[in-house]
This record gives structure tokens, sequence and C-alpha cells, in this order.
């Protein structure tokens, strides 16, 4: 960690970290009593509340007093009982929106249509609106499951597994072994990825390529760093992972493919600049000759046009920079209806950023309001549950935005605790994880549609780092042992 060395570096990336995660957790916490309010909780919220807190609480107590055995089978059995619960709610109710689009975009690519899908806001049939990887995932899973409910809640878990195990290997990779087996507990239960689980969404998706990247990149970073001989086979083959997740990450959320510079920025801390640009500007030929290429062939063919990642960016940057924005969807200007689909993005585009200069204290306003929103509240999976059709129990909903609320300001004031604590080489680098998340939200991601959904990729960091921050210290290290702390 010798880039970080100096203690004035350390206490910039620590304050950096400490300083947005206490304003998001205080808006948040500041407007938690008007969204209850909103939301008419009721009582059921605190059976739910008890029922996720024991849930999240008992394995945590496990992991330390009992056989492994049991712990994992605990686990288990809650995670299955809750994923259940939450699939009985959804089961034979449609969905609003992306949830819904995706099944139809994935039936269309077994149907031999493609990726392609009519847009009744738009007024066209669109062709690149949607970024391809999450479609061709569901519709390989559909082709063996099909879409039901049971079906799409079964991917969601294996997807979510998946990262769970990726967070564990990322916190033994430092040290943090215990904490990472603390933190995919609580990721497999974490309210809004449990609401997701019955539902199309490509949220998981992107947790875990994200934590797969950070993977790779530390990876590399910590051979480099210990000047691990390498053969070219070996090195290329790093290349080649780092390169492909890098891809898959473009084109399954394209607005978080700034992460794989952002990460390589912390792995450069960690092996020095020039070998981490080394390893970077490796990965981009198999990036783009494996993902990207095939993709931006295919729109060209269709568009007879450059679209490297979506077509959604100029609809997008609109969403997000209009006189009625919040940060969420909404439907397009009634004078594009009918526009073709590269001519609307552009023309959405214009209207956004004639609005901008027009209106810049409106723009410095809505961006904030984003920022802090997007961040600091936690309501979009209960959203998603009050928009299923038919409707589902009233109360449902109401409680458990309730437990979802509660739980993301407990992660923001966690996180923000362990980033204040004393740091070793371990926790410095899940501190720049972090600090390399909320850099892409704030500084990519905030200036077009901006929901919750948009910075839910930061969930297993924050998770990590906050389990991190609640154990013990590891004790020093003998020989080759790698220091593992005790989970407390």
């Amino acid at each position: 960690m010798s880039f970080l060395s100096p203690s004035i570096d350390l206490r910039m990336s620590r304050l950096a970290v400490v300083v947005p995660l206490l304003v998001f957790a205080g808006y948040g916490l500041f407007s938690f009593p008007g969204l209850w309010e909103n939301w008419h909780v009721p009582r059921l919220a605190f059976v739910m509340g008890v029922v996720w807190i024991a849930a999240a609480i008992v394995p945590l107590m496990l992991l330390r007093y009992a056989p492994s055995t049991i712990t994992f089978a605990t686990m288990a059995a809650l995670m299955i009982a809750l994923r259940i619960a939450v699939m009985v709610v959804a089961d034979g109710r449609i969905p609003l929106g992306d949830a819904r689009n995706y099944v139809v975009l994935a039936q269309h690519l077994l149907e031999g249509r493609g990726l392609v899908i009519t847009d009744s806001y738009m007024g066209v049939e669109t062709r690149a609106l949607y970024p391809p990887i999450y479609p061709i995932l569901l519709a390989g899973s559909g082709a063996v499951l099909g879409f039901s409910t049971t079906a799409l809640t079964f991917f969601a878990t294996i997807l979510d597994l998946a990262t769970a195990g990726a967070m564990i290997v990322l916190a033994s990779m430092l040290g943090r072994r215990s904490s990472g087996i603390a933190a995919a507990w609580l990721y497999l239960i974490w309210p809004s990825v449990l609401l997701s689980a019955p539902l199309a969404q490509k949220e998981g998706v992107c947790a875990l390529l994200a934590v797969l990247l950070a993977i790779q990149w530390i990876t590399l970073a910590r051979e480099a760093e210990n000047d691990v001989p390498q053969s070219g086979a070996r090195r290329w083959r790093g290349a080649l992972g780092l390169g492909v997740t890098a891809g898959l990450l473009a084109l399954t959320q394209p607005g978080e493919a700034p992460l794989v510079l952002l990460f390589g920025l912390v792995a450069a801390t960690v092996c020095g600049w020039w070998p981490a640009m080394t390893a970077g500007l490796r990965a981009v030929p198999f990036a783009v000759v494996a993902i990207l290429l095939p993709w931006w062939i295919r729109n060209a063919l269709l568009f007879g046009a450059f679209v490297p990642l979506t077509s959604a960016g100029g609809y997008g940057l609109w969403i997000g920079n209009n006189p009625d924005a919040t940060g969420h969807w909404m439907p397009p200007p009634s004078q594009l209806y009918g526009m073709p689909e590269i001519a609307f993005g552009k023309a959405a585009a214009a209207i956004a950023i004639d609005w901008i200069v027009h209106h810049p204290a409106g723009f410095v306003r809505i961006t904030l309001a984003k920022a802090v929103r997007g961040w600091g509240v936690a309501e979009s999976g209960a959203s998603r549950l009050a928009g299923l059709r038919p409707a589902i129990m009233l109360a449902i909903a109401p409680s458990a935005f309730a437990v979802s609320q509660v739980a993301h300001l407990g992660l923001l004031f966690g996180a923000a605790r362990a980033a204040w604590r004393r740091q070793t080489p371990g926790t410095t680098i899940l501190l720049l994880l972090v600090l390399a998340c909320v850099v892409q939200t704030l500084v990519f991601g905030v200036w077009f549609e901006f929901g919750e959904r948009h910075r839910d990729f930061a969930t297993p960091f924050l998770l990590v780092f906050g389990m991190v921050g609640l154990a013990k210290k590891p004790a020093p290290s003998k020989g080759d042992v790698v220091p593992v702390e005790s989970f407390a």
C-alpha cells in the first residue's frame, strides 16, 4: 500500500467516504417520518421488522458459537423460507416497467425475433433500448425453467448466491473471511435483494459483475506487488477474465462501465500506476473483441450507426434533467412520440441539454436531490411490490418499505463507522472500493436517470465493509498464514 502511505492521503480517503455516507444517511433519516406517513405504514411493519432482524442476527451468532453444519443449515432454511414468502406474494401477478419488459425481451429472443420490444411510450419498436446481457441470461434460464415466478426466483437466487460467494472470496483475499461470510449472509436476505428475487431485474447481475471486477483487479495488483513470476499464458488469462467481466458489465448496465477504471485506480494504490495501467490495457482487446464488437456490428447493421452500448442514453439524460425530474423513470415528451429509436434518443438529449443550459440552478438542485434521494432512500423494492397487478394485500408493501429503510440506514451508518475506524492495509482496499462506488454514482451516474437501483451494485461492498467495522482486528500473521479476524 505504498501509494497511500502518507497519512494525509488515507485521511482524505476516509473523509471522502464518511462525509457522503453520513449526508445520505442523514437525508434518509430526516425523510423517514414523511415517507412513513405517505406509505401509511401499518403495525405489520413491526412484526416484519422483528422477523427480519431475527433472521439476520441468529446466523451471525451461530457463526461464532455453533458448528458450521448447523450454521449453514440454518442459513439455507431461513433464506429459502424468506424467498418463498416473497415469491408467494408475487406469484400470479404481473409487474410493471422493466421487470415485465425483460421477460418479453427474453421470450422474443427464444422465439427468434431478437432483442426487440415495442415501447408504448415511444410509439416504436426498439432494438437497442435495453443492453443485451441480462435478457440473454434470462432467455437461457427461461429456455430451461420457463418464466414463472418460481423460475424467476430460482434464477435470481442462483445469481445472488454467486454474488455472496464472490463477496466471501474478496473478503478472504483481504484477510477478512469471517466478515465476508457475515456480509454474504446479509446480502442474501437484504430487503432490496429479497424483494427483487421474484422479478426480472438486472441489478443482481450488476452486483455480481462488480464484485468479480474488484476481485480480478485486486488479484492482478497483488501479483504485481509481490513480483509473482507470470508466464505469458497466465498474464493473458488474467487479462481475458478482466476484459470479459468489464465488457459484460458495460453491456448489462452501461452507466456502470466507469467502475472498470475506478477499480483499476484502487489496484494502482497496491501495485503502482504502471503495472495497473499495463494490466488494464492488456484487457481492452478482450473486452472489445469478445463482448463489445459483436454488439457494435449488430447495431451498425440494424441502424447504420455506431451504437456503442445502448440507445437509451439520450432518453436517460432527459429523464434526469427536465423541470419535473425526480431521478425515477418518467414518460417522454409527447412531441417525440413515433420518432425512430436513434433519432428519439438524440432529440431527447437535445431537449435535456437545452434545459440544462437555460436553467443551471434547476439543474444543480435536481442533481443534488437525485443524489441524496437515490442513496438515502430505500423504497424501490416496496414500490415494485405495490405495482404488481392484481394488487397485493395493502399492508405488505408499506411494511416492506419500513424494513428496507431501517436496514438501509443501518448499512450507511455502519459503513461510515467502518470508514472512520483506523485502517489496516486490507481494510484500506475495502475503503477505496467503497469510495470508488460513491464516485461512480456521483461523478458518472447522477447526471442521468438516477434512482435507488443505480447504486445497488455498491451494496455488497458496503456490507463487507460494514461487517469489517464490527469485527475484531486480525491477529498478526505468521509466515505465509493469512490473518483472519474474529467476527464479534
